[in-house]
């Protein structure tokens, strides 16, 4: 069985050696280790020349996670990966990690699996809480699952195994995304396209980030607004998608008035609120028109 991982990196150095680490020191080691430099700018070009071990592909510009993802997914799959384990340069796994997930990758009606991930203090990171699939439908798996799994429908791609024949019959990730909702559509893609996904409890790994906190209007602030744009932008894309376009129009009508209401609720300094209300509403209105298309591999 060919494992690939891939890590999608930019301006975080610091981080990536200690993912790269990790990454080395696994019980399972992975067959090859893929970094996406998003075009760097702080010194990583240079380490990764001296990773003798690591294949790197150098992006011409930053492509942002989606662009990342898209390409390192589509290079594993070209190289016949069975399985990639997709994450960011702030996911630090432990040791044991990908071989808590490997029993399950036998398992012919699996589409991805996903580790446990927390925050510096141990506890669960908001941030990439999966979906969990209701008792109704957990009953329709034809596998009896033990403890430290669970049915999910959605993850993040922080430590994200995902099946190598996936890319071929479901396509890749949007790349035009840029950030945001791009893991949540592609998951969501592939629970819907007739496979599973599980967590695994006891395949842990750490996710880095300064806060263990979701991004939402409660609580983004201004310098974290230009990633609101992109989550509005394709939040609204996938609405469309779903509802179609009239009832779209009427829910995106009111989706205009809900932010507002919910931004000027904080009574944030009208600089900081001004900010966080041009992101939104131009996320919005972007999002009425956006179409990315959907790549397949060939």
């Amino acid at each position: 069985m060919k494992i690939i991982a891939v890590v999608i990196t930019y301006d975080r150095l610091d981080l990536l050696k200690k993912n790269i680490e990790a990454l080395r020191q696994q019980t399972y080691l992975p067959d090859k280790i893929i970094v996406i430099n998003n075009h760097s700018t702080d010194g990583t070009t240079t380490y990764l020349k001296s990773c003798l071990d690591i294949e790197t592909i150098n992006m011409d510009k930053n492509e942002g996670g989606a662009g990342g993802f898209t390409e390192g997914i589509s290079i594993a799959a070209k190289e016949k990966a069975d399985w990639i384990w997709v994450m960011d340069d702030d996911t630090i796994p432990r040791s044991d990690a990908l071989e808590k997930m490997i029993p399950y990758t036998a398992n012919e009606n699996i589409g991805f699996i996903n580790s446990w991930v927390i925050w510096k203090d141990g506890t669960q990171h908001l941030m990439n809480k999966p979906r969990r699939l209701k008792n109704q439908e957990e009953k329709l798996f034809p596998q009896k699952l033990n403890n430290n799994c669970h049915l999910i429908k959605q993850a993040s791609f922080v430590s994200l195994l995902i099946k190598g024949s996936i890319p071929w019959s479901l396509g890749l990730p949007y790349k035009e995304f840029f950030i945001w909702c791009d893991d949540a559509e592609y998951t969501l893609r592939i629970t819907k396209g007739g496979y599973y996904g599980i967590q695994i409890d006891n395949s842990i790994v750490l996710h880095a980030t300064p806060t263990n906190y979701v991004a939402s209007l409660t609580n983004i602030n201004s310098q974290q607004a230009w990633k609101l744009y992109y989550g509005e932008r394709n939040a609204s894309f996938l609405r469309r998608k779903e509802k179609g376009r009239i009832l779209f129009w009427l829910s995106q009508i009111n989706e205009f008035r809900l932010h507002r209401h919910k931004i000027k609720k904080r009574h944030l300094p009208h600089t900081e609120e001004k900010i966080i209300m041009k992101a939104s509403m131009k996320g919005l209105w972007d999002g009425l028109f956006f179409n990315p298309q959907c790549h397949f591999l060939v």
